[in-house]
Order: C-alpha cells, then structure tokens, then sequence
C-alpha cells in the first residue's frame, strides 16, 4: 500500500506537543514520514493565560507534571506565556534550511527546561546559534510577514480538516488522533504502519 502523509500539528508553547514529540521522532528516525506542521494555539488577539494565574497552576500540578512523570521527561511550568507566532514562523524558516527539528527542540527547550521568553529576540538568536543557524536571519524570518501569513494559512488550514488543538496528527487531510496520550501509544500505533489513515485511526483508539 502506498503511504500517505502523517502529518503532526504541535506548538511549541504546548507541554503535551513537547512531550509527545519525541515519539513522533523515533517513528520518524525509523522510516515513517512526518511533516512538522506549526498550529498557534493562541494567536493574536486571543487571551494569554496568567503565567502564574490559578489555571496554568493547577492544569500543571493536575495534568501535565503526572503525565510527564510517566514519559520521563524533564519539564517545568514556563516562567512566561508568550505568543508563539515568532517562533513558528522562524520555525519555518528553519525547516527549509533543513533544521527544523534542530530549531524545535531548541525553542522548547529554551521555553520548558530553562525558563526564557520565546518571544524574545535575544532566545530566537541564541536558539539559531545552537541550531547551527543564522541569528540575524532567524530574527529576520520571525518577523516576515510572508512566514507569518503561511503560519496563518497552515492554521486555517488545520481548522477547516478538523485540527483544533495540539498535538494533533492526520493522514492526508483526516484527523486520526487528537490528546495527551499514555506513553508508548502513539510510538506502539506507529510502529509497523502501513500507512493506511484508517488503519491508524484504529489503532490509535486501541492504544490510548
């Protein structure tokens, strides 16, 4: 059977992106194809949460600590709750030059590991240097409007097939898995995939 497109939607402002991510490597390291697509979670004017506000206090102490206990991945509560529309953009930057994920992993450990502001030009320079990329280029892309509009166009996109949140995979356009998973079960799902959506739907809804 021929493969179709897996397709995994993450933002890098989203504790269950970040930690699902890595599952979605291992089958994309082991031969699977993935395109990385950038949906903002909260894109201007939405409403940023209180980085200290009752929400984020209690989603984390409740959800997303016990769950990233259980990956084994380290994580803290983001000193900051920016937009994540400069980074995504430069994010797609980065995957034209071949750094995507070099650029991903950079950013979101820069947000949930060391506590920085990914809105900030000096993080988007320092996470370019560590991505073997140019600062000033970076900062230049986050701020093109044609990135910013094709950041946009990927989200309404998203929209209109049904994606409305992260992390979020599809198959050639249908939504097969949308949620913040046990460990193993997407890795499990995709190990072994024909390629089929409908098969992966199904053993999405197996495994989780």
């Amino acid at each position: 059977m021929l493969r179709q497109m897996l397709r995994y939607y993450f933002d890098v402002v989203c504790p269950y992106s970040y930690l699902l991510m890595p599952e979605v490597e291992a089958a994309e390291d082991a031969g699977t194809p993935v395109e990385w697509v950038p949906f903002e979670l909260r894109p201007a004017p939405v409403e940023l949460p209180e980085p200290r506000g009752r929400y984020i206090r209690d989603h984390w102490r409740d959800h997303v600590y016990p769950l990233a206990l259980s990956y084994g991945i380290e994580i803290h509560v983001p000193v900051y709750q920016p937009r994540s529309t400069l980074a995504l953009a430069a994010g797609l930057w980065a995957e034209d030059q071949g750094a995507g994920r070099a650029w991903r992993e950079g950013v979101q450990r820069a947000f949930f590991i060391e506590g920085h502001d990914v809105s900030d030009e000096r993080t988007l320079r320092r996470v370019a240097r560590e991505s073997k990329l140019d600062p000033d280029e970076a900062v230049a892309a986050a701020w093109d409007p044609a990135l910013q509009a094709r950041l946009r166009t990927l989200r309404e996109h998203a929209l209109a097939i049904g994606v409305h949140g992260v992390p979020s995979l599809t198959v050639d356009d249908k939504p097969v898995f949308f949620g913040a998973p046990p460990p193993g079960a997407v890795a499990t799902a995709l190990a072994g995939w024909d390629g089929d959506a409908a098969a992966l739907a199904a053993r999405l809804r197996t495994v989780t």
